[in-house]
């Protein structure tokens, strides 16, 4: 890690090579020099040619990652699954010595019950988030289905003053048109397993806001992932998707204002912000809705201008066949 660089971090566990060139080379063509990190399979389990892909590149930070997984029955199973089976890390947690704080942690057992990859991938993002300076940029996304247009970087507001306490942080709307947290079957399943209908349903005619695509201020962003883990802790929603119930949650019902380390929050509407998240536009191509650009290949946002970051690319029949 470089503590004065931005950085981009996304959970990449179990792809074939070319999703790891989709999302590594679109990245590295923009011009971005910062640091890319990625959490993937543990080196035996990784897809043909992913290893020396990795090791290849440069400011590409990886860290592999050991599972202990469970099947409905709570049976050791091989792997996440896709993120069907509920999961532990293995070697992620320690204990200090206390006599010698320099010392090696002793590997402890994972405090938490097992979960959905998709809600540990958090930790994980908490953890990394502590390598970089205050007021380095961190994005989280979602490495599957995302390419990158231009730097998305490029133009964000900078903190000048180096001690400042606390950061912005940016969250991205899906489609408000296509659907609302209420209309989505999965999206209101999310919420009230985890809260209970009285709880949330005040949010059913809201717009709904991705999990999967969000960026700020290290420090606005470390304090969000401490949410993000906590929410585990307090609802012990194991379905998977819940990390988004989480996340919508955390914005709608204003329990992240006044967080420690978090200043502002800026919601950006679908198409109108750095990540363009084109998941919700599946009922008609691309194409002809003006997003996908006519005589090029180039994903719009809705003012014309290129978005920097296509998120959820794939749900798109020419799209996916292009990157």
């Amino acid at each position: 890690h470089r503590p004065d660089e931005d950085a981009i971090f996304a959970f990449a566990e179990g792809y074939d090579i070319k999703i790891y060139l989709a999302f590594v080379e679109s990245l590295k063509a923009t011009g971005f020099a910062g640091d890319i990190v990625l959490s993937v399979s543990s080196l035996s389990k990784l897809k043909p040619g992913v290893e020396d892909y990795l090791r290849a590149q440069p400011n590409l930070v990886v860290y592999t990652v050991d599972w202990k997984c469970y099947t409905g029955s709570g049976k050791l199973a091989s792997g996440p699954k896709e993120g069907m089976r509920m999961c532990q890390f293995s070697g992620m947690y320690g204990t200090p010595d206390v006599d010698s704080p320099d010392a090696k942690p002793t590997a402890a057992e994972d405090p938490r019950e097992a979960r959905p990859v998709a809600t540990a991938r958090y930790e994980l993002y908490w953890a990394w988030s502590l390598a970089y300076h205050s007021h380095s940029w961190i994005m989280l996304i979602d490495s599957r289905d995302t390419v990158f247009q231009t730097d998305p970087f490029k133009d964000l507001p900078r903190e000048s003053n180096d001690q400042a306490a606390d950061g912005t942080l940016y969250f991205f709307e899906e489609n408000a048109e296509a659907t609302t947290i209420g209309q989505s079957s999965y999206n209101s399943r999310w919420l009230k397993t985890a809260y209970g209908v009285d709880n949330v349903s005040s949010f059913f005619d809201k717009p709904v806001v991705c999990s999967g695509s969000t960026m700020g201020e290290k420090v606005a962003v470390e304090a969000y992932l401490r949410a993000m883990v906590a929410q585990f802790d307090e609802t012990h929603c194991k379905v998977k998707g819940c990390d988004q119930g989480f996340h919508n949650y955390l914005h709608y019902s204003h329990s992240l204002e006044g967080v420690k380390g978090i200043r502002s929050i800026e919601l950006h509407e679908q198409g109108k912000g750095i990540i363009n998240n084109l998941g919700l536009l599946r009922d008609k191509p691309l194409r002809e809705r003006g997003v996908l650009k006519e005589g090029s290949n180039e994903i719009l946002n809705w003012d014309g201008r290129i978005s920097p970051v296509a998120h959820q690319f794939d749900r798109d029949d020419e799209l996916k066949t292009i990157v």
